[in-house]
């Protein structure tokens, strides 16, 4: 038995609660907004706060996903939710928005706040300044490679490490997936993703090519290995799957990690038949092996034998005959794979038959010779379609489903999560009740004759049971102190109605402390010098790149250890800015690390961050003036003073902000500039596609990267009066 933590995916409450019955000790779940899967079911407030008392009494853990980047003019919206999370009290919130961490951290201190795989932690450096500001527990990116992952895990102390080991995979490096948002006008960054990666694309030869489409992450046996250098949580992916999904996933990397397989865990085969497409363990093992899967898409099954041939009785009706190394009953889906590669073909397995036998049976056990009656309904000429040798998959089972029952639940099982202290005074002519919540202070009393009680002794449980009785509320009773010197009878009616006035009280404290709150949010201001200078013209190029003509005030120039071509810069006659990667290795850190002590020596004193880890590093060199480029995603006043005080002084706004988010920023007295030409990247990779030549895209690799981009740069329109910067060092010249 190890001690990672399993966590499993949410889309809804009944996917939770099968989670759990499947061995989850954990569930992530997003809202209704500010959840990186916006077209996912999501939860309610009222279902979250029924799912955190439920797994409070399990002794699970609920994590809330508060993965997307917010706009200037959905952060009030945002702190409201803030501060309903607040008081619902998940384990943690999952966040991508610095400006949500800087609100969490300073006003609701009591959220722990976990880094998202969006924030690109893919080294060290990155994950200890995530820590610095205040995350309790860092998702690294899907691109390590476990000795990278041990290497971190070795050094970064108390902070917690999540891994994804099971589930789909995007083709960009999560947080620098730019196509939906540019392409589709639906931004993966505010959980609108598009899934361009999964689009056909147009190949040299004019084929179709699924050139972006990855496989399915499948860590197997080695989330074992995860476990046991360091990582606290192994996380799989599918908030978008159904619960039989989540259930079956869940239980066959329960076993793994518990070493003890059981009868009832799903096996490999079990799990692919809820849905399965092909598999990779992607870069855990290193940089090797094909990664995307250009021909199919969608779930295929999992294989339970060949086709040996297609026979006719004597009715005309065609039948399928196989060896099948799986049971099979009547109902049980089958699928092929399309002869054209496309979308697989299949059906529900309406009449079966033992081949040796021919008597119609319900189901068949593993080993046996099967015939299967094809369906005649006019979608697919099936006797055509299918040939011998071909491979039978088995696409949806019967036996797995039943397997993994809804789980029953009753919310009057699970007390709320709130705890209240209680004394309850009886007197001849009143009874009084007093809560305390979090110092608070709730009263209620009720006047009347009270008797002496015939049985004393009771009236300690009556009372107990009488403000037990909290279900449907987020509260429970925390310690009872009855004060009844005169021995009263306390009917049981007028304590129901203490109780329920009680909580009514309860809850106007709760708001008056959360209108507090959000109030004090709201009107945070932070501590930074808002005074821009005037609007200049810069642009943006690699090292080595011919400098376009043009009169400009300032020249950022991308720099790598693997391209630090220096050699021309001075000869451009105006001051230098060196910007550093996006990504950068935790193996190849250091080599970054090297270069920018020797440019800072050589007397670069200007430089441009990419993420935490480059802040942190050029701080760490001495340098203080900082600019950030569009990835580190400040789109509102908050994350911009986040910023500020890491010691940012000039930012590039990202070419995914709106018009109105623009023209806050322009306004915002922030040191903005606004991209008006730029090679936007619409993927970063470390994945190579399946084709490099590709209608309208431009695909190239760069400092070990795969770049796409449109091959006519984009232009902006931006405010008036404002700096302004043409960023040419994403194109491929």
């Amino acid at each position: 038995m190890n001690n990672a933590e399993l966590l499993s995916p949410a889309g809804d409450f009944e996917t939770a609660l099968a989670a759990f019955a499947a061995g989850a000790d954990a569930v992530y779940c997003g809202l209704q907004d500010f959840s990186a899967r916006a077209f996912a079911k999501n939860f309610s407030f009222e279902d979250l706060r029924r799912l955190v008392a439920c797994a409070r009494a399990k002794g699970k853990k609920v994590y809330v996903t508060f993965n997307t980047i917010i706009d200037e003019d959905e952060l009030e919206p945002a702190i409201e939710t803030l501060a309903r999370l607040d008081e619902i009290a998940p384990d943690a919130l999952i966040v991508q928005d610095l400006g949500v961490a800087r609100l969490c951290r300073r006003h609701f201190p009591s959220l722990a706040i976990h880094a998202s795989t969006q924030l690109v932690a893919h080294n060290l450096e990155g994950v200890m300044a995530l820590k610095k500001i205040g995350f309790s527990r860092v998702v690294l990116a899907r691109e390590l490679s476990i000795p990278e992952i041990s290497s971190i895990a070795k050094r970064c102390g108390d902070l917690e490490l999540e891994c994804f080991i099971h589930g789909a995979l995007c083709y960009s490096v999560s947080g620098l997936c730019l196509f939906s948002a540019m392409e589709k006008g639906r931004s993966g960054n505010r959980g609108k993703c598009a899934y361009c990666c999964r689009l056909p694309y147009q190949d040299e030869d004019g084929r179709k090519t699924l050139a972006f489409s990855m496989k399915d992450l499948r860590a197997g046996e080695e989330a074992k290995r995860l476990a046991e250098i360091g990582v606290a949580s192994l996380k799989i992916e599918g908030r978008m799957k159904s619960s039989l999904y989540v259930a079956s996933v869940t239980s066959y990397y329960r076993a793994i990690l518990d070493g003890r397989p059981s009868a009832a865990a799903a096996t490999l085969a079990d799990i692919e038949t809820v849905f399965s497409r092909r598999t990779t363990s992607l870069y855990l093992n290193g940089h090797g092996g094909e990664v995307i899967d250009p021909v199919s898409l969608g779930h295929l099954g999992t294989p339970i034998g060949t086709i040996k041939r297609v026979t006719k009785d004597r009715d005309g009706r065609a039948w399928l005959r196989f060896h099948t190394a799986r049971a099979l009953e009547r109902h049980d889906g089958l699928q092929f794979a399309a002869p054209d590669g496309g979308k697989p073909l299949g059906f529900g397995i309406g009449e079966m038959r033992q081949a040796i036998s021919r008597a119609n049976v319900f189901e068949v056990s593993a080993g046996s010779d099967v015939e299967i009656l094809l369906p005649d309904n006019g979608e697919v000429e099936w006797p055509r379609v299918l040939r011998s040798g071909d491979t039978v998959y088995c696409s949806m089972s019967n036996a797995v489903k039943r397997r993994f029952p809804a789980p029953s639940y009753r919310p009057g099982d699970y007390p709320g999560v709130t705890k209240i202290d209680l004394r309850v005074e009886l007197a001849a002519d009143s009874i009084k009740a007093v809560a305390t919540l979090r110092g608070a202070v709730a009263e209620s009393e009720i006047k009347g004759d009270f008797d002496a009680a015939k049985s004393p002794e009771k009236t300690y449980s009556a009372v107990e049971k009488a403000f037990s009785k909290l279900g449907e509320t987020d509260y429970s009773l925390g310690s009872l102190n009855l004060v009844d010197p005169d021995r009263r009878f306390a009917p049981m009616s007028v304590l129901n109605d203490l109780r329920r006035d009680v909580v009514e009280r309860l809850d106007e404290l709760r708001n008056d402390e959360r209108r507090a709150k959000i109030a004090a949010a709201e009107s945070d201001v932070a501590d930074v010098d808002l005074t821009p200078p005037a609007p200049r013209k810069t642009v943006k190029i690699r090292a080595g790149q011919t400098l376009p003509a043009g009169d400009w005030d300032e020249i950022t120039v991308s720099v790598s250890p693997d391209n630090a071509d220096l050699s021309a810069l001075d000869g451009y006659g105006c001051p230098v800015r060196l910007a550093l990667p996006v990504y950068t290795s935790e193996l190849d850190f250091p080599k970054l690390r090297i270069l920018v002590k020797r440019l800072v020596r050589a007397g670069y004193a200007k430089w441009e961050v990419s993420d935490l880890a480059t802040l942190s590093l050029v701080k760490s060199a001495g340098v203080d003036d900082i600019s950030a480029d569009w990835t580190l995603y400040a789109f509102n006043s908050r994350a911009l003073a986040e910023l500020s005080e890491l010691g940012v002084r000039r930012f590039v706004a990202s070419p995914e902000n709106g018009r109105d988010n623009l023209q806050y920023l322009a306004e915002s007295g922030y040191d903005v500039e606004f991209l008006v030409q730029q090679s936007t990247p619409l993927f970063v990779s470390l994945s190579e596609p399946a084709s490099q030549e590709l209608e309208g895209l431009s695909v190239f690799k760069r400092d070990g990267l795969w770049v796409t981009t449109r091959r006519v740069p984009r232009t902006f329109t931006v405010p008036d009066g404002v700096s302004t910067r043409i960023d040419l060092s994403w194109g491929n010249i």
